[in-house]
Protein backbone atom coordinates (compact mmCIF):
# COMPACT_ATOMS: atom_id res chain seq x y z
CA UNK A 1 0.00 0.00 0.00
CA UNK A 2 2.57 2.24 0.79
CA UNK A 3 4.43 1.69 -2.76
CA UNK A 4 1.59 2.35 -4.26
CA UNK A 5 0.79 5.41 -2.58
CA UNK A 6 4.18 6.67 -2.91
CA UNK A 7 3.44 6.16 -7.19
CA UNK A 8 0.11 7.94 -7.36
CA UNK A 9 2.31 10.82 -5.61
CA UNK A 10 5.19 10.75 -7.94
CA UNK A 11 2.71 10.77 -11.20
CA UNK A 12 0.47 13.65 -9.41
CA UNK A 13 3.80 15.48 -8.50
CA UNK A 14 6.79 15.11 -10.64
CA UNK A 15 8.35 17.91 -8.41
CA UNK A 16 8.01 15.49 -5.90
CA UNK A 17 10.13 13.00 -7.43
CA UNK A 18 13.03 15.09 -8.07
CA UNK A 19 13.12 16.33 -4.60
CA UNK A 20 13.02 12.86 -2.86
CA UNK A 21 16.02 12.18 -5.51
CA UNK A 22 18.11 15.00 -4.53
CA UNK A 23 17.39 14.36 -0.62
CA UNK A 24 18.62 10.58 -0.94
CA UNK A 25 21.72 12.06 -3.18
CA UNK A 26 22.60 14.48 -0.60
CA UNK A 27 22.25 11.94 2.29
CA UNK A 28 24.33 9.73 0.49
CA UNK A 29 27.13 12.53 -0.47
CA UNK A 30 27.13 13.18 3.40
CA UNK A 31 27.29 9.76 4.70
CA UNK A 32 30.71 9.19 2.39
CA UNK A 33 32.14 12.32 3.72
CA UNK A 34 31.74 11.63 7.21
CA UNK A 35 32.76 8.06 6.58
CA UNK A 36 36.31 8.86 4.84
CA UNK A 37 36.72 11.24 8.07
CA UNK A 38 36.42 8.06 9.78
CA UNK A 39 38.55 6.43 8.00
CA UNK A 40 40.87 8.87 8.30
CA UNK A 41 40.79 9.27 11.75
CA UNK A 42 41.02 5.78 12.88
CA UNK A 43 44.17 5.50 11.53
CA UNK A 44 45.29 7.84 14.10
CA UNK A 45 47.03 6.27 17.45
CA UNK A 46 44.91 3.12 16.82
CA UNK A 47 46.94 1.10 19.27
CA UNK A 48 46.95 2.45 23.09
CA UNK A 49 50.56 1.56 23.89
CA UNK A 50 51.73 4.45 21.52
CA UNK A 51 50.00 7.01 23.03
CA UNK A 52 52.32 9.09 25.38
CA UNK A 53 51.19 11.45 28.68
CA UNK A 54 51.38 14.71 27.55
CA UNK A 55 49.45 16.36 30.77
CA UNK A 56 48.81 17.95 32.41
CA UNK A 57 45.90 19.74 29.89
CA UNK A 58 42.54 21.62 30.44
CA UNK A 59 39.58 20.19 28.72
CA UNK A 60 36.75 22.96 27.86
CA UNK A 61 34.50 21.26 29.84
CA UNK A 62 34.50 21.90 33.46
CA UNK A 63 37.93 22.22 35.26
CA UNK A 64 41.82 23.07 34.88
CA UNK A 65 43.48 20.07 34.83
CA UNK A 66 47.17 20.06 36.38
CA UNK A 67 49.04 17.76 38.84
CA UNK A 68 50.22 20.37 40.76
CA UNK A 69 49.28 21.10 44.45
CA UNK A 70 48.47 24.78 43.58
CA UNK A 71 45.72 23.43 41.24
CA UNK A 72 44.30 20.76 42.80
CA UNK A 73 43.75 23.20 45.40
CA UNK A 74 42.22 25.78 43.07
CA UNK A 75 39.84 22.68 41.65
CA UNK A 76 38.92 21.14 45.34
CA UNK A 77 38.14 25.09 46.07
CA UNK A 78 35.45 25.50 42.87
CA UNK A 79 31.88 24.84 44.41
CA UNK A 80 30.62 22.11 42.61
CA UNK A 81 27.41 21.81 41.33
CA UNK A 82 24.66 19.57 43.07
CA UNK A 83 23.90 16.16 41.66
CA UNK A 84 20.52 14.38 42.56
CA UNK A 85 19.62 10.71 43.30
CA UNK A 86 19.20 10.30 39.94
CA UNK A 87 22.06 11.07 38.49
CA UNK A 88 23.38 9.77 41.14
CA UNK A 89 21.85 6.21 40.37
CA UNK A 90 22.26 6.80 36.60
CA UNK A 91 26.29 6.96 37.56
CA UNK A 92 25.87 3.50 39.37
CA UNK A 93 24.28 1.77 36.35
CA UNK A 94 27.06 2.73 33.81
CA UNK A 95 30.01 1.86 36.51
CA UNK A 96 29.52 -2.26 35.49
CA UNK A 97 29.85 -1.12 31.85
CA UNK A 98 32.57 1.35 32.13
CA UNK A 99 34.19 -1.90 34.17
CA UNK A 100 35.12 -4.39 30.96
CA UNK A 101 37.09 -6.27 32.97
CA UNK A 102 35.12 -6.74 35.71
CA UNK A 103 38.17 -5.87 38.04
CA UNK A 104 35.50 -3.58 39.51
CA UNK A 105 37.86 -0.96 38.69
CA UNK A 106 37.96 1.74 35.74
CA UNK A 107 41.27 1.98 33.89
CA UNK A 108 41.84 5.12 31.85
CA UNK A 109 41.95 2.18 28.80
CA UNK A 110 38.58 1.43 29.86
CA UNK A 111 37.15 4.98 30.25
CA UNK A 112 39.34 5.76 26.64
CA UNK A 113 37.34 3.21 25.01
CA UNK A 114 34.01 4.22 26.46
CA UNK A 115 34.64 7.64 25.56
CA UNK A 116 35.11 6.83 21.85
CA UNK A 117 31.90 4.66 21.48
CA UNK A 118 29.67 7.12 23.21
CA UNK A 119 31.39 9.95 20.45
CA UNK A 120 30.87 7.35 17.46
CA UNK A 121 27.22 6.60 18.42
CA UNK A 122 26.54 10.45 19.18
CA UNK A 123 27.94 11.57 15.52
CA UNK A 124 26.41 8.82 14.08
CA UNK A 125 22.90 9.30 15.51
CA UNK A 126 23.50 12.99 14.60
CA UNK A 127 23.99 12.18 10.87
CA UNK A 128 20.77 10.35 11.33
CA UNK A 129 18.49 12.68 12.60
CA UNK A 130 19.44 15.03 10.45
CA UNK A 131 18.02 13.16 7.47
CA UNK A 132 14.60 12.57 8.91
CA UNK A 133 14.91 16.01 10.53
CA UNK A 134 15.30 18.23 7.28
CA UNK A 135 12.68 16.12 5.24
CA UNK A 136 10.18 16.29 8.00
CA UNK A 137 10.78 20.46 8.19
CA UNK A 138 10.96 20.97 4.17
CA UNK A 139 7.59 21.15 3.85
CA UNK A 140 6.62 24.67 2.62
CA UNK A 141 7.30 24.00 -0.41
CA UNK A 142 9.17 20.76 -0.50
CA UNK A 143 12.03 21.82 -2.50
CA UNK A 144 15.28 20.18 -0.86
CA UNK A 145 15.66 23.38 0.86
CA UNK A 146 14.77 24.22 4.58
CA UNK A 147 14.07 27.82 4.58
CA UNK A 148 14.52 29.78 7.99
CA UNK A 149 10.85 30.66 8.45
CA UNK A 150 10.06 26.40 7.80
CA UNK A 151 12.42 26.11 10.58
CA UNK A 152 11.21 29.04 13.03
CA UNK A 153 7.95 27.29 12.93
CA UNK A 154 8.99 24.04 13.44
CA UNK A 155 11.00 25.55 16.64
CA UNK A 156 8.27 27.15 18.11
CA UNK A 157 5.90 24.68 17.61
CA UNK A 158 8.03 22.24 18.86
CA UNK A 159 8.32 24.54 22.23
CA UNK A 160 4.96 24.82 22.78
CA UNK A 161 3.54 27.79 20.16
CA UNK A 162 1.50 25.11 18.60
CA UNK A 163 -0.85 27.85 17.24
CA UNK A 164 2.07 30.09 15.57
CA UNK A 165 1.92 30.21 11.65
CA UNK A 166 4.65 31.18 9.60
CA UNK A 167 4.80 35.22 9.42
CA UNK A 168 1.84 35.34 11.68
CA UNK A 169 3.48 36.41 15.02
CA UNK A 170 5.73 38.90 16.47
CA UNK A 171 9.70 38.50 15.80
CA UNK A 172 10.36 39.97 18.90
CA UNK A 173 8.53 36.79 20.92
CA UNK A 174 6.99 38.77 23.96
CA UNK A 175 5.55 36.19 25.03
CA UNK A 176 7.96 33.52 25.32
CA UNK A 177 10.46 32.61 28.18
CA UNK A 178 13.91 33.78 28.33
CA UNK A 179 15.36 30.86 27.89
CA UNK A 180 13.81 30.12 24.37
CA UNK A 181 14.09 34.03 23.56
CA UNK A 182 17.71 33.27 23.69
CA UNK A 183 18.16 29.95 21.81
CA UNK A 184 16.12 31.81 19.01
CA UNK A 185 19.47 34.14 19.01
CA UNK A 186 22.13 31.65 18.74
CA UNK A 187 19.92 29.80 16.44
CA UNK A 188 19.96 32.97 14.13
CA UNK A 189 23.59 33.23 14.82
CA UNK A 190 24.10 29.43 14.14
CA UNK A 191 21.89 30.01 10.96
CA UNK A 192 24.22 32.67 9.75
CA UNK A 193 27.31 30.90 9.41
CA UNK A 194 25.80 27.29 8.32
CA UNK A 195 24.14 29.20 5.37
CA UNK A 196 27.12 29.50 2.95
CA UNK A 197 25.34 29.28 -0.89
CA UNK A 198 22.16 31.58 0.66
CA UNK A 199 21.78 33.19 3.31
CA UNK A 200 17.76 32.49 4.09
CA UNK A 201 18.36 28.70 3.29
CA UNK A 202 19.97 25.61 4.19
CA UNK A 203 20.76 22.88 1.77
CA UNK A 204 20.94 18.91 3.57
CA UNK A 205 24.75 19.55 4.57
CA UNK A 206 24.78 22.89 5.62
CA UNK A 207 21.80 21.98 8.11
CA UNK A 208 24.27 19.53 9.27
CA UNK A 209 26.39 21.93 10.35
CA UNK A 210 24.08 24.09 11.66
CA UNK A 211 22.52 21.45 13.82
CA UNK A 212 25.50 19.36 14.72
CA UNK A 213 28.38 21.51 13.85
CA UNK A 214 30.47 18.17 15.42
CA UNK A 215 29.41 16.07 12.80
CA UNK A 216 29.41 18.49 9.41
CA UNK A 217 32.56 17.66 7.61
CA UNK A 218 32.47 21.17 6.07
CA UNK A 219 32.56 22.63 9.35
CA UNK A 220 35.74 21.43 9.96
CA UNK A 221 37.40 21.77 6.76
CA UNK A 222 36.10 25.18 7.17
CA UNK A 223 37.51 25.24 10.49
CA UNK A 224 41.26 24.20 9.17
CA UNK A 225 40.78 26.32 6.37
CA UNK A 226 40.09 29.76 8.80
CA UNK A 227 43.36 28.68 11.13
CA UNK A 228 45.27 28.68 8.12
CA UNK A 229 43.83 31.48 6.39
CA UNK A 230 44.82 33.65 10.18
CA UNK A 231 48.08 32.02 10.53
CA UNK A 232 49.83 31.02 8.40
CA UNK A 233 52.11 33.80 7.76
CA UNK A 234 54.36 32.36 4.61
CA UNK A 235 51.23 31.58 2.58
CA UNK A 236 52.71 28.09 2.26
CA UNK A 237 49.36 26.53 3.10
CA UNK A 238 50.90 24.95 6.05
CA UNK A 239 51.60 26.11 10.09
CA UNK A 240 55.29 25.94 11.41
CA UNK A 241 55.59 25.84 15.27
CA UNK A 242 55.89 29.05 15.35
CA UNK A 243 52.60 29.48 13.49
CA UNK A 244 50.49 27.33 15.18
CA UNK A 245 51.94 28.51 18.61
CA UNK A 246 50.20 32.02 18.08
CA UNK A 247 47.01 30.39 17.68
CA UNK A 248 44.93 31.38 21.20
CA UNK A 249 44.30 28.25 23.23
CA UNK A 250 40.71 28.83 23.49
CA UNK A 251 40.77 28.34 19.55
CA UNK A 252 41.48 24.61 20.12
CA UNK A 253 39.42 21.90 21.91
CA UNK A 254 42.06 20.89 24.07
CA UNK A 255 43.88 23.31 25.81
CA UNK A 256 47.64 22.51 27.42
CA UNK A 257 50.00 24.14 29.49
CA UNK A 258 52.42 26.09 27.87
CA UNK A 259 55.48 23.61 28.27
CA UNK A 260 53.30 20.46 26.70
CA UNK A 261 52.14 22.16 23.72
CA UNK A 262 54.70 22.05 21.60
CA UNK A 263 55.38 18.21 22.11
CA UNK A 264 51.72 17.67 21.49
CA UNK A 265 52.36 19.52 18.60
CA UNK A 266 55.82 17.41 17.69
CA UNK A 267 54.60 14.21 18.74
CA UNK A 268 50.37 13.46 17.59
CA UNK A 269 49.70 16.66 15.13
CA UNK A 270 52.24 16.84 12.83
CA UNK A 271 51.82 12.96 12.12
CA UNK A 272 54.51 12.84 9.38
CA UNK A 273 57.38 14.41 11.23
CA UNK A 274 58.47 17.28 8.88
CA UNK A 275 57.99 20.20 11.19
CA UNK A 276 54.68 21.75 10.14
CA UNK A 277 51.25 21.01 9.88
CA UNK A 278 49.11 20.59 6.73
CA UNK A 279 45.53 20.98 5.68
CA UNK A 280 44.98 17.33 6.28
CA UNK A 281 46.95 17.01 9.40
CA UNK A 282 45.04 20.00 10.83
CA UNK A 283 41.75 18.56 10.02
CA UNK A 284 42.70 15.17 11.14
CA UNK A 285 43.21 16.64 14.61
CA UNK A 286 40.09 18.79 14.98
CA UNK A 287 37.78 15.96 14.32
CA UNK A 288 36.00 14.67 17.23
CA UNK A 289 36.80 10.87 15.95
CA UNK A 290 40.33 11.61 16.44
CA UNK A 291 40.75 9.01 19.65
CA UNK A 292 43.53 11.44 20.82
CA UNK A 293 40.80 13.59 22.27
CA UNK A 294 38.74 10.34 23.83
CA UNK A 295 42.63 9.50 25.27
CA UNK A 296 43.44 13.32 26.79
CA UNK A 297 39.59 13.39 28.45
CA UNK A 298 40.20 9.98 29.89
CA UNK A 299 43.33 10.75 31.32
CA UNK A 300 42.22 14.20 32.70
CA UNK A 301 39.22 12.53 34.24
CA UNK A 302 41.69 10.31 36.20
CA UNK A 303 43.68 13.08 37.20
CA UNK A 304 41.02 14.38 38.73
CA UNK A 305 39.54 11.80 40.71
CA UNK A 306 42.03 9.11 41.62
CA UNK A 307 42.47 10.29 45.19
CA UNK A 308 44.19 7.69 45.92
CA UNK A 309 46.71 7.34 42.94
CA UNK A 310 46.93 4.31 41.78
CA UNK A 311 45.60 5.41 37.69
CA UNK A 312 42.16 3.48 38.32
CA UNK A 313 39.26 4.92 39.38
CA UNK A 314 36.64 2.77 41.75
CA UNK A 315 33.04 3.67 42.25
CA UNK A 316 33.60 5.48 44.99
CA UNK A 317 35.84 8.11 43.48
CA UNK A 318 33.38 8.73 40.50
CA UNK A 319 30.62 9.44 42.42
CA UNK A 320 32.99 11.35 44.48
CA UNK A 321 33.46 13.34 40.89
CA UNK A 322 30.12 12.64 39.95
CA UNK A 323 29.29 16.07 38.56
CA UNK A 324 32.69 16.42 36.67
CA UNK A 325 31.56 12.87 35.01
CA UNK A 326 27.85 14.14 34.36
CA UNK A 327 29.66 16.98 32.64
CA UNK A 328 31.81 15.17 30.19
CA UNK A 329 31.40 12.95 27.26
CA UNK A 330 31.24 10.10 29.32
CA UNK A 331 27.48 10.72 29.81
CA UNK A 332 26.52 14.29 28.21
CA UNK A 333 28.27 13.69 24.86
CA UNK A 334 25.65 15.83 23.06
CA UNK A 335 25.84 18.79 25.51
CA UNK A 336 29.22 18.68 25.63
CA UNK A 337 30.42 18.80 21.91
CA UNK A 338 27.78 21.26 21.62
CA UNK A 339 29.59 23.66 24.09
CA UNK A 340 33.01 22.61 22.08
CA UNK A 341 31.81 23.96 18.81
Amino acid sequence: MRIQSWSKLLKRKPLAGIVLVFVIISAIVTVFRLSSATRENDIIDSSSSQIRSTSPVELSWPLPISQSKESIAIANSIKRAPVGEEQIKKLRMIYPLLDTNGDSYVSIDELRNWIISKVKEHLQGALRENIFLFTAIDMNPRNGHVSWTEYHTWFLKKNGNNDTKTGDHDEMHPELERSIKEKIAWDKAAWSEAAKTDPDFLNLDEFLSFRHPESSHTTLLGKADDLLGEYDKDADETLTWEEYSLIPSESLLVRYSENKRKEEFNNFIDRNRDGKLDKREILSYLDPRNPRHAHLEAESLIQISDTNKDQQLSMKEILASADIFLASKVIDTETNFHDEF
